[in-house]
């Protein structure tokens, strides 16, 4: 009993999708079993890769590009991800991973302010962090989305 709850939280923690949403992953063989990603999320750990290899290599983008690029390139993966939790439409996985890898590489440009250390530029965009998130709060809590989609992550 306790390896099967271990496989499931492996699971849950690798595509935090029930089995009925799968179609939400991308599917992967390893050591002939069958692993689930979440689709984002695998976008958002590439786009992050690609920045820190990017930023490795000698390639980047000028430090006053940064917040730019931090304050917009979230929204697409924001507007996607909230359309289709309030059931407004269902996205698909070209569109996910996608969306995911631009939020990736504005979390990696995010974490590179502090690493490079811009640390009033990474307080700014700390701000921003909290604005999408205060953003996406209020507008799911005023069309009873949140309601749902913690109805939904209750019943995993």
């Amino acid at each position: 009993m306790v390896k099967q709850n271990w496989r499931y939280l492996l699971f849950l923690i690798g595509s935090h999708h029930p089995p009925d949403r799968l179609h939400r992953t991308i599917r992967l063989s390893f050591k002939g079993k069958r692993v689930h990603l979440c689709s984002r999320c695998t976008g958002t750990g590439l786009g992050i890769i690609g920045i820190f290899a990017a930023n490795a290599f000698g390639f980047g983008f000028p430090i006053e590009f940064y917040l730019p690029v931090i304050s917009f390139l979230p929204l697409v993966a924001t507007v996607d991800w909230f359309t289709q939790s309030a059931k407004l439409r269902e996205s698909n996985n070209w569109i996910r991973v996608s969306s995911g890898f631009l939020l990736g590489i504005s979390e990696a440009l995010f974490l590179l302010l502090i690493i490079k250390g811009f640390l009033l530029m990474f307080l700014v965009g700390l701000v921003i962090v909290f604005v999408y998130a205060f953003s996406i709060y209020l507008i799911a809590a005023k069309t009873k989305c949140l309601d749902a989609y913690l109805k939904e992550l209750n019943q995993i």
